[in-house]
């Protein structure tokens, strides 16, 4: 089976530091908003056992270091699907390391195909529950377009 979905790419309209937290990263208050800038996901199941990756995009790794594999290696844990294998392809269009949240919306868009194609019925609350694995998560993908 293969699954295509649209990881949208997000602008800050507002960000406000609020503090640091233990872990090194700051809290932060923020309004994002969606725009019409998409990178494509294609998640296939494959009887291999394991996770791949691949990008279009020079610069962006293709291995357990990946946000997508990583959202992958964990939604398979948390479902008891371990040794399940599949393919991601990103089809990058959303620029890295610009503050677009590329990579999240990557990451999150793996989750949404994965909980398609495995019938895992996790809720949009249940799948943030996956942000220990990404880096940035946001709601962008799993619920409204504006998010506070």
């Amino acid at each position: 089976m293969e699954i295509k979905v649209l990881a949208p790419a997000k602008i800050n309209l507002t960000l406000d530091v609020t503090g640091k937290r233990p872990d090194g990263y700051h809290n932060i208050l923020s309004i994002m908003q969606s725009v019409d800038l998409y990178d494509t996901i294609t998640v296939t199941d494959n009887d291999s056992g394991q996770i791949t990756v691949s990008c279009n995009y020079e610069g962006v790794p293709c291995d357990e270091k990946n946000i997508c594999y990583k959202a992958a290696e964990r939604f398979f844990i948390a479902t008891r699907n371990e040794g399940q294998g599949v393919h991601i392809d990103i089809d990058k269009v959303i620029p890295t390391q610009a503050g677009l949240a590329g990579g999240s919306t990557d990451g999150a868009a793996v989750l949404m195909g994965l909980n398609k194609m495995f019938d895992a019925f996790l809720k949009p609350d249940e799948l943030q529950d996956f942000k220990k694995c990404l880096i940035f998560w946001h709601r962008i993908l799993l619920s409204a377009n504006l998010i506070m």
